[in-house]
């Protein structure tokens, strides 16, 4: 299945992503990252983005993409390192002198191309993938068929904007924010001059486009064989990110999205498709009043989108209750397997003897995390006694192992 990368401006756009559904996030740490202006990570922070998004099998690709100069070769390995150390699966980078920097400082990291690099055919992504890259992030100005013909004929991951913000000018090669106010979109500064109301003839905001939006299209990008649908937005609000991660996951289990909300949490006049359905019609959009006002009375109904967590991963317990000697637990998980000794010693029932069943209902009770019990079986002798107490600490004890287990053993588990 098509992987559903969401953006993450700061920590507090990771539960948004993670509780709706994200299979990875994309984030910024405080040097050369695109997104200089957005809350970005600190190391301690990226430590434990990872640590969090291992538990849920989700991956981390970090942003590396602004131009580098020579003075800032040193700190970019050393950023490199860190966020090697820090356990991310992969980096997205725009320059390439500056991939490989990172490859010898990091080998371990993940090349992705970034969209900035403006790869535009399967020329372009094959000139990548021999300079080391595993994906392309494909430019947003292509159509559905220029995709598909990069995928095909391309032994290289394919990312794919499939919602979020478009430039006027093709990314990475605009220079406006820069000469107009010396702020450089491809040093992370990008001032939007672009959404001013430039003018041609009787023509306002000429240069201002309304937001991509193919949620909707998703199976065709999977049909075709794109690995990953990237939502735009890591200047957003955590509300935004839920509403469009549900979105792309209702349409890929076969439900209808909620483009209302999508569109009432932020929009510029609506969406367009055009530069995927191949032309350049109905494209301008401006931020209106109306927006604003339909994005204040959408964010209180998305904040229950994230409330919990998004149930991932289902754990098979089997729970052996003997007298006179220690609670066993037999668990798996995917591809985990281990066996939990517990200090839980039954008693001797003095009323009532707990039943299989009682034992087996409170294991299930796993709120508040990204498990869910499959299979509970519990073979307990007779007449004997093991306190609501003492099987929720047994639950909380196998929660606590299986995170340990997923964070050691990485992402992919």
């Amino acid at each position: 299945m098509i992987e559903v990368l969401a953006p993450c401006g700061g920590e507090d756009s990771l539960p948004a992503a993670l509780n709706s559904g994200a299979d990875a996030v994309y984030l910024g740490v405080s040097a050369f990252s695109a997104r200089r202006n957005a809350k970005n990570f600190t190391e301690e922070a990226l430590r434990g983005a990872v640590r969090e998004c291992r538990i849920s099998g989700v991956k981390v690709y970090v942003t590396l993409n602004t131009l580098v100069f020579d003075d800032e070769l040193g700190k970019l390995a050393e950023t490199a390192e860190m966020i090697e150390s820090c356990g991310a699966d992969g980096v997205i980078v725009q320059d390439p002198g500056a991939a490989a920097v990172i490859h010898r400082a990091a080998p371990t990291l993940r090349l992705h191309a970034s969209t900035q690099m403006t790869v535009t055919s399967a020329a372009g992504a094959e000139f990548v993938r021999k300079h080391g890259f595993s994906r392309v992030v494909l430019a947003r100005e292509m159509s559905l068929d220029e995709i598909e013909r990069v995928v095909r004929n391309v032994d290289i991951e394919t990312e794919v904007f499939v919602h979020g913000a478009l430039c006027v000018c093709v990314s990475g090669q605009c220079l406006m924010s820069a000469m107009y106010g010396g702020r450089s979109g491809n040093r992370g500064l990008c001032a939007q001059p672009c959404r001013l109301d430039f003018t041609y003839g009787g023509r306002h905001n000429v240069l201002s486009l309304k937001d991509l939006s193919v949620v909707e299209r998703l199976p065709e990008l999977e049909r075709i064989g794109v690995t990953s649908a990237k939502i735009e937005g890591r200047m957003k609000r955590p509300e935004y990110v839920a509403a469009a991660v549900t979105a792309c996951r209702n349409v890929l289990a076969g439900r209808r999205p909620d483009m209302d909300t999508l569109r009432a949490v932020f929009s510029r006049s609506g969406f367009t498709q055009s530069y995927f359905d191949g032309t350049i019609a109905d494209m301008q959009g401006v931020r209106t009043k109306d927006d604003v006002i339909a994005a204040d009375g959408a964010l209180s109904g998305l904040r229950r989108l994230y409330d919990k967590p998004y149930k991932r991963r289902t754990v098979d317990i089997l729970l052996d209750v003997q007298p006179d000697r220690p609670v066993t637990a037999r668990v798996s998980c995917g591809k985990l397997a281990f066996d939990h000794i517990t200090d839980k010693v039954p008693e001797k029932a003095l009323n009532r003897a707990v039943t299989a069943d009682e034992i087996a209902s409170r294991l299930r009770k796993t709120g508040g995390t990204v498990y869910e019990i499959g299979r509970a079986e519990v073979n307990v002798g007779d007449g004997l006694m093991l306190t609501a107490a003492s099987v929720n600490e047994i639950r909380r004890e196998i929660i606590a192992r299986l995170d340990e287990a997923f964070v050691n053993a990485g992402t992919h588990t």
